[in-house]
């Protein structure tokens, strides 16, 4: 009896009764039967070391092969295992970037080894003979599991490599049936569920929050088949129920163009390090929908991502860095956990809001579900971050995508062994301010990144477990005051000062969003003596077919049928482009594809006076490209004036240093008041 694959699922699978289990098992074996041709573990297209894709490819074939065993592929399956196994140790270790001194200590890549040879064991094990078996089963205990638990005895912090590498050990144990090291690793594995934000978001990034709940997942299945009182230890709703926030964070499905083909692939809200072509893996939102019962809407929701982002392309690829996370897929447990298939419930008819805030800082402002505007907000963190890595200078940053254009984008990230690494990461590439706390006469736009910038701090501490228990969560420096919404006015105000440090005592930014059109953009900044303010604004030029026309107080982005105008209302002079990297997706290797070339990202900048005081507006107008031109924007004292065709939208703006407005859209009013100890959105007069 296999763990990965009961008598029950291999019959409903074969059946052919269900339409989705069906193309997904056609499209299984295509792609196994494509590398069995090449007749080793990586085909001549690849640009990968056979670490990266070895737990993908042989859990894919070991699946197969449990469900239609072929002589071909129990050939394949058998010599590529064989030819692991028969690696030696530091080949286990992973790439020459990883420490390879000795005692040799496991990485992530031993783990992912780990998953592919469990799978062999557990799906082909008819595949081998007694001997070949007893020799991978060493392998995988020797230069697999024991790698992983040093790992594991040499850090004590809490993060998503943590999860990788007990998952490793408990998925490998429970195919050797090592119940002493089920018990003692569950235990390592269950504190891994506290890494997920109070509301199921996730504090670094949604790729990196995606690697972590899919390796919980697999260790998760491991035990519910097989030691199903030991999988009770694992909380699945830390991660599960996060599906609201996933959903959220989708944008939308259009095609890349270029080397990534005409299909159309996934766009979302890539905060911190995260792919902008993220989708949750196809296995872990199955799981979800199967395994999830306190929450019918958030598997509802997973089996609605599934369906939305797998069911129309099942051959969509790459697949070679599906469990890594970083071109998420789906993979081989996919077919039988849709034998457990929940019922898809759509964001729109979960009656998910239009606005909404998550624990992790991210704040999300639709027109409406399938619309036209979708602006993300990167607030800071009011529980703290749980888990502190792989973040970005990006608090009091933001996105704004019109009609499937992301016109003010994020950078995303590359390899991480990249130069240009620190750059992409640093507050001075994203939507927010940098200050300048030394400059010369001249000011000369070169020099600006070379001189003394004040950044947000983007490297935390870690969040070490101390007598089995996780830390208290790690302080990011910066607080999401509010987020409301009345009809189509949304307001939502962040601070994060405490993440620059001194001399910066505030920096308090708002947005106004009001419809789909208006995003009005107001920052208040106190230092303790007179900086420079710079407001940074990263444009997506990602395939070079941006239009641009900047002045000092303005700037014009066309992106197709997508305009941006971003007016400056203040007293900032205007510069730019400087030639940023805008990041399709993260590769292990550099220069390849997904890596963004030097402008792909246009960064133009405002920079005022030096003052220890500021209050300055950002007035966003996005629209139709046919459109755009019939918007009129005119300042009058404190108000300013927004018309279109006739129609007509007025803020009026209150106390010079507070955020007090009153905002006038036809016969309806709105109030934003701010007083000492909140800021509220209200009806007005």
């Amino acid at each position: 009896m296999s763990i990965f694959l009961t008598d029950k699922e291999r019959a409903l699978i074969l059946s052919g009764k269900d339409p989705v289990i069906a193309v997904f098992m056609k499209a299984l074996g295509k792609r196994v039967n494509e590398r069995v041709k090449s007749g080793s573990l990586l085909t001549a297209k690849g640009d990968l070391l056979w670490y990266y894709p070895a737990a993908e490819y042989l859990s894919d074939a070991a699946m197969l092969y449990a469900l239609k065993p072929e002589k071909k592929l129990a050939k394949w399956i058998r010599g590529v295992s064989l030819k692991i196994a028969g690696t030696p140790d530091s080949d286990w270790v992973g790439p020459s970037f990883r420490d390879h001194s000795k005692p040799f200590t496991g990485h992530l890549e031993t783990a992912h080894i780990c998953w592919g040879i469990s799978a062999v064991l557990d799906l082909a094990g008819d595949a081998l003979s007694k001997a070949e078996k007893e020799k991978i089963s060493n392998a995988l205990l020797q230069k697999g599991i024991l790698l992983c638990e040093r790992w594991l005895q040499n850090n004590s912090h809490l993060a998503n490599w943590r999860g990788i590498m007990a998952s490793g050990v408990l998925v490998a144990s429970a195919v050797l049936n090592d119940k002493e090291r089920i018990e003692r690793h569950t235990a390592t594995i269950a504190v891994l569920c506290y890494a997920f934000q109070p509301d199921g978001s996730y504090g670094e990034s949604l790729q990196y929050g995606n690697y972590l709940a899919n390796a919980l997942m697999i260790a998760y299945e491991a035990l519910v088949r097989k030691y199903p009182e030991q999988a009770a230890a694992i909380q699945i709703d830390s991660y599960a129920s996060g599906m609201q926030w996933v959903a959220q964070s989708m944008l939308y499905r259009k095609p890349l163009g270029g080397a990534w083909g005409k299909e159309p692939r996934a766009r979302a809200v890539n905060f911190n390090d995260s792919a902008a072509i993220f989708r949750s893996s196809g296995d872990l939102l199955l799981h979800v929908a199967a395994r999830y019962k306190k929450d019918k809407t958030a598997s509802g929701l997973a089996r609605w991502l599934f369906a939305e982002y797998y069911e129309s392309c099942p051959d969509q690829g790459p697949h070679d860095l599906a469990t890594f996370g970083m071109r998420n897929d789906w993979g081989f447990l996919t077919l039988p956990l849709l034998c457990y298939s929940a019922r898809p419930i759509s964001p729109e008819r979960a009656g998910l809001p239009l606005t909404a805030a998550f624990s992790n800082g991210n704040t999300l402002v639709r027109d409406r579900w399938n619309g036209n505007s979708v602006l993300a907000i990167q607030g800071g963190n009011n529980d703290g971050c749980y888990a502190p890595g792989h973040l970005q200078g990006d608090l009091n940053s933001f996105m704004l995508s019109y009609k499937k254009e992301r016109l003010l984008a994020d950078a995303g990230h590359s390899c991480y062994r990249n130069i240009i690494h620190g750059l992409e990461s640093a507050t001075q590439t994203h939507n927010t301010c940098t200050f300048l706390l030394e400059h010369d006469k001249l000011g000369l736009q070169e020099d600006i990144a070379k001189i003394k910038l004040l950044e947000q701090k983007n490297v935390l501490p870690r969040r070490l477990i101390i007598n089995g228990q996780p830390g208290e969560p790690i302080e990011r420096g910066g607080r999401l005051l509010t987020a409301q919404r009345l009809d189509d006015v949304s307001l939502v105000v962040s601070e994060a000062a405490a993440s620059y440090g001194e001399p910066i005592h505030e920096f308090t930014r708002c947005w106004l969003q009001i419809g789909p059109h208006i995003t009005l953009v107001t920052d208040r900044i106190r230092a303790e003596y007179p900086v420079k303010t710079v407001w940074n604004w990263m444009v997506n030029n990602r395939d070079n077919k941006t239009e641009v026309v900047a002045s000092s107080r303005l700037l014009f982005v066309k992106r197709k049928d997508a305009s941006l105008l971003l007016h400056h209302l203040g007293t900032a002079t205007g510069s730019g482009p400087v030639y940023a990297h805008l990041h399709d997706a993260y590769h292990v290797e550099p220069n390849r594809l997904g890596e963004g070339a030097s402008g792909t990202g246009l960064l133009y900048r405002f920079t005022g006076q030096a003052s220890g005081n500021v209050f300055c507006k950002h007035l966003l107008i996005a629209d139709d490209s046919k459109e755009i031109s019939t918007w009129k924007m005119e300042p009058e004292g404190n108000i300013i004036h927004i018309s279109q065709k006739g129609t007509g939208i007025t803020i009026e703006f209150g106390d010079k240093d507070r955020l007090n407005m009153k905002v006038i859209t036809g016969k309806n009013v709105y109030v934003v008041q701010e007083s000492e100890s909140k800021i509220i959105l209200k009806n007005g007069k």
